[in-house]
């Protein structure tokens, strides 16, 4: 049917709206307000032609897909209708823009966005370089790279490097992939179509996002092999039955894997493009809110969805599941247990919450709590501020499979670049990334690991350093209703007096408890007994002064608890309370503070305990002490031995500290890295371990060496680990130097034994130790 102007012009609002679109003419009015990018987009429309705004961000199948047969009411001569100005202005590059510059005149991936910021359209600039609120996030992604130093190594004949690597059983080129971006047609007409044709024949992987321009079956039509990984990004929709639709679609176009975004149940507070948004749509109704391309864009989003939707999307498709998202250890723990296949730590490009912290802060929180990931079968990759060849390489040393980009493949398209602009910011990533590797000494990506990097200004960000033992013990105590607990809270006693102390156990649940406000110390000078029990769980650090300040609260009727690492921890306390009793422990607790006041508990909890004899207390009554204080740990629920023999538990637990805590400090390496660094590195290990014995053995400890072969086998079994020693020194703490290696050394000194290793190494750390005290 042929229609005229007239009778297309008056259908030019929301109860009657009818658009253009290449000489054909579509009622929309049913469909104005589930437009995907709000209804103002169509409205401005309204009775004219949409062509260049329908080009600009969709292709032509999208109106089967999405309007009845029968919106179709006819055909218009194209030229006839009026255009969208506004419109046009919004989609059409800077006018003062000059021609832009060649490709071979781009050295790296920052010129690629100097460009699109001078030739993208005003409201694609504003959509892509938009962070949430003051962009703090978003600046904070790039800079956490630059916190981290790399270590060359020199002289290692590297005649070539293979940068191959396998994602989700794809093998690709680079330890990069293409990051879901969505509407990509505004950097260029062909979109998502021309990442993948530049993916393709680059050799990396693509996420396609989840609102892209370009329909699924388009996208894999530019493939230029059947091989080429292209994975379906997700966002599960407020009705459930769309995402199943897209899921399913992806699963029959041949999608290799499924990537749910989960770091976005509300859009965040994109500013730059909001405040673009406003003004435009002020010129319609100058009362309108600001919304901004991001905000109407997701407003499908269901924020209502938890881990169970996990269960759901296994249940929908036998394809790999990878979950992008994680900004935290814990969930990162929670994901890999989940099942999923791989794990994005992200912030989305610090679009949504802004100082959520930068993904590679979550990364290295992982390597501090939850080491076994990094080696476990689930993959786990990072996205946000990779600008530079080295932030790559940094990544994956750290345990990333591989590193996604967002932003900066958006600016390689435009310009009219397309395809050739992608192509040219891969083939220079791929420059500095093999470049690097060269300067690393290293021949494939196998090789990089954490030895080649220096971590330690990032490490002072990250979370939770410290063991908090004495708070899980504390809550232990607290289960039994005739403990009354005064708890000495030095760095969170605000917190702790006001709130008390909140435990995620993994063992005992989420429990907040809270000693008696009057009981809440802030340091030990406060404290004043006598006690029953006073339970030491600090870390064993000039201990001499600890027990000094304690003598307001012990008396020769008190029974001083000590839960700590090391050996001859018990002389201060003997030297100081000849008459009080002294219960000795060794526990395997995991305790680390996430927050002032929260404590995380993991599922690792034992304990020994026993007597460090007194010959000045009737032996009666320090075992009815002794059997009094167990019975408020199993009051308590934990998990807990009794032992005659305690100081041969606290020897073999220093010989396993004495080797590994120093060795990681002075090298900063982990204990694999070390392992393997040389020929020499187990032998030198060997013989500090069994040097600690024989001075063990002398003390009256009966220790064999077969411990020796025990502890390197369990060292073995694991992957490498840090310790708590080196986590001190990387953050400017004090370390635990004298209980670990120098009780040992001065009772070989006593002894007159030859302990060589032991000797040099207890020089090195505490000259180490010397100068982080000093720095105080």
């Amino acid at each position: 049917m042929r229609l005229t102007r007239a009778e297309v012009e008056k259908h030019n609002n929301k109860e009657s709206c009818w658009v253009t679109i290449h000489g054909s003419v579509y009622d929309v009015t049913d469909f104005v307000n589930a437009h995907p990018g709000g209804p103002n987009v169509i409205l401005r429309c309204a009775g004219k032609d949409a062509t260049k705004e329908f080009d600009s961000v969709h292709e032509l199948e999208i109106l089967t897909q999405s309007l009845a047969p029968s919106a179709l009411r006819g055909h218009i001569e194209p030229g006839t209708l009026e255009k969208s100005n506004d419109i046009h202005e919004m989609n059409s590059p800077n006018k003062d823009a000059s021609l832009p510059p060649p490709l071979s005149s781009f050295l790296n991936l920052h010129d690629f966005e100097i460009v699109a910021q001078k030739y993208l359209p005003p409201n694609a600039w504003a959509y892509y370089a938009s962070g949430a609120e003051d962009e703090i996030s978003k600046r904070q992604n790039s800079k956490a790279f630059q916190k981290v130093s790399l270590r060359p190594r020199i002289l290692r004949s590297i005649p070539t490097v293979d940068t191959t690597t396998n994602i989700l059983g794809k093998q690709v080129s680079l330890p990069v992939y293409m990051s879901a971006v969505g509407i990509a047609k505004l950097a260029h007409s062909d979109g998502e179509r021309a990442l993948a044709a530049a993916a393709g024949k680059e050799g990396l992987a693509q996420v396609l996002a989840n609102g892209a321009n370009n329909v699924i079956e388009s996208v894999m039509d530019a493939k230029t092999s059947p091989e080429q990984p292209i994975f379906q990004q997700l966002y599960v929709n407020r009705d459930i039955t769309k995402s199943e639709d897209v899921v399913r679609r992806a699963e029959r176009a041949g999608v290799s894997a499924i990537w749910i975004t989960v770091d976005s149940p509300v859009v965040g507070k994109r500013e730059m493009d909001e405040r673009f948004n406003l003004q435009v749509e002020a010129r319609d109704d100058p009362s309108r809110k600001g919304q901004g391309v991001a905000k109407t864009m997701a407003s499908f989003i269901s924020p209502f969805i938890d881990w169970d939707i996990l269960s759901w999307l296994r249940g929908l498709t036998k394809l790999p599941i990878v979950i992008k998202g994680i900004q935290c250890v814990e969930d990162a723990v929670r994901a890999y247990h989940s099942g999923v296949q791989g794990i994005v730590l992200s912030n989305h490009g610090g679009r949504s919450q802004d100082t959520a912290q930068a993904p590679l802060l979550t990364l290295l929180e992982i390597r501090r709590y939850a080491p076994f990931l990094i080696d476990s079968k689930m993959q786990i990759f990072i996205d946000g501020g990779i600008r530079r060849g080295t932030d790559v390489l940094k990544a994956v040393a750290l345990g990333a499979t591989a590193v996604g980009l967002g932003r900066p493949t958006l600016y390689s398209l435009a310009a009219g670049y397309g395809e050739q602009g992608a192509r040219r910011a891969i083939e220079i990533l791929r420059q500095e990334i093999e470049s690097n590797m060269i300067f690393l000494g290293v021949r494939n990506l196998k090789e990089l690991g954490p030895h080649l990097l220096n971590t330690a200004r990032l490490e002072r960000d990250v979370v939770g350093s410290v063991k908090f033992i004495g708070s899980f013990y504390a809550f232990i105590l607290t289960r039994n209703d005739r403990v009354r607990l005064t708890v000495v809270a030095r760095s969170n006693y605000d917190t702790v007096k006001k709130d008390g102390i909140f435990l995620d156990s993994g063992n005992h649940g989420q429990h907040r408890f809270r000693p008696h406000q009057a009981l809440v110390m802030k340091s030990l000078d406060e404290v004043s007994g006598p006690f029953d029990y006073v339970v030491c769980a600090h870390k064993a650090i000039d201990q001499e002064a600890v027990v000094a300040r304690l003598q307001p609260a012990v008396n020769e009727k008190t029974t001083i608890v000590i839960i700590q690492n090391g050996v001859g921890n018990e002389e201060p306390f003997r030297n100081t309370f000849p008459k009080s009793s002294i219960i000795t422990c060794v526990t395997w607790v995991g305790a680390t503070q996430t927050s002032p006041g929260t404590v995380k508990h993991t599922k690792s909890e034992d304990m020994q305990i026993g007597l460090f004899p007194n010959v000045s207390v009737d032996e009666t009554l320090e075992r009815a002490r002794l059997n009094t204080f167990a019975s408020l740990l199993e009051g308590g629920g934990t998990k807990f031995q009794v032992l005659e023999d305690m100081q041969r538990q606290r020897w073999e637990k220093v010989v396993w500290n004495a080797a590994w805590n120093p060795i990681t400090t002075l090298t900063l390496l982990d204990t694999q890295s070390w392992l393997h660094s040389s020929k020499d590195a187990t032998p030198l290990t060997r013989r500090l371990m069994r040097e600690v014995i024989d001075v063990g053995r002398r003390c009256g400890v009966p220790l064999e060496y077969g411990l020796v072969d025990e502890l390197m086998d369990r060292i073995n079994s694991l992957p490498g680990v840090g310790s708590s020693m080196q986590t001190d020194y990387k953050n400017g703490r004090p370390m635990e130097v004298d209980v670990i290696l120098g009780f040992p050394a001065r009772k070989a000194k006593e002894f007159g034994m030859e302990t060589p290793v032991l000797d040099t190494i207890h020089a090195l750390v505490r000259a180490v130790d010397g100068r982080v005290r000093a720095a105080l």
